[in-house]
């Protein structure tokens, strides 16, 4: 239920089964229900989650979905990078990489640039050239595509970005936490402060934004009508400095309007 807006909007015009978040015993359900009505079966999932940032239980899901004869989509753009032994994505940590049948990502995220990428089997791909509107009428990459390439080598020939990213990631939950706020589940770089009330939410993020910090306030449809809140993103090259400037910020606003959940 909370994969991309893109997601939603390439299944349109498909027959489209949903399930309440990670929740595997209504997956299963709606695999049994669907076993022999149709040809194709394919579940879809975010790897991490890009408004909560937590993280699929992707093991179960694909040995679920191929106990049913299904095939997995699992699209990792905030996985990549981030989550892993060695920035791998969410694909890694379980161990599944090559389990799954498709992977769908961005270059927009983790390698700082535009576009994106799928990875299959030969033949899927070559199916898709010919078949994909989206892939036949796109304009063709900017030269710039090629940072790509050097983008991917730096995960492997500089580790220590990834190490640096999750000592920000722990050091800033941990100041939001003991600032009384609301995280949810996350378990990644996306760290949201849950609010609830609209009104709150935006005032929030004018008076982060009066404060210099950017943030995105996230309402309805993206989330649920009651369940908005203000998103972030810790990046590997943030100081101590730039994260306890943050979290002043959010100690101001609390102080303001009372978001904490002992408020």
């Amino acid at each position: 239920m909370a994969v991309h807006a893109s997601v939603r909007e390439g299944l349109l015009k498909t027959n489209v089964r949903s399930f309440p978040h990670n929740d595997l015993d209504a997956l299963e359900l709606k695999l049994r229900q669907s076993k022999d009505t149709y040809r194709t079966k394919m579940v879809i999932v975010d790897g991490v989650y890009s408004q909560d940032g937590d993280i699929a239980p992707l093991k179960q899901i694909i040995e679920l979905t191929h106990a049913y004869g299904g095939i997995v989509l699992v699209d990792d753009a905030h996985g990549i990078g981030v989550v892993g032994a060695t920035g791998r994505g969410a694909l890694e940590m379980f161990d599944v990489l090559n389990q799954v049948d498709i992977i769908t990502g961005t270059f927009s995220k983790t390698f700082s640039n535009v576009g994106g990428y799928l990875v299959a089997d030969p033949e899927l791909i070559e199916y898709l050239q010919f078949q994909s509107r989206q892939y036949a009428f796109s304009a063709s990459s900017p030269p710039s595509i090629i940072g790509v390439a050097a983008a991917v080598d730096l995960i492997d020939e500089e580790p220590h970005w990834q190490r640096q990213l999750w000592e920000n990631i722990t050091y800033y939950r941990k100041g939001l936490i003991d600032l009384g706020l609301d995280i949810g589940t996350t378990e990644s770089a996306i760290i949201p402060v849950k609010i609830g009330d609209l009104p709150k939410t935006l005032e929030a993020g004018k008076l982060l934004l009066e404060c210099g910090i950017y943030t995105n306030p996230i309402m309805y449809p993206a989330v649920p009508l009651k369940d908005s809140r203000i998103r972030q993103s810790v990046i590997a090259t943030h100081t101590k400095q730039d994260l306890d400037r943050a979290l002043n910020a959010f100690e101001y606003v609390n102080s303001k309007l009372k978001i904490a959940k002992n408020a």
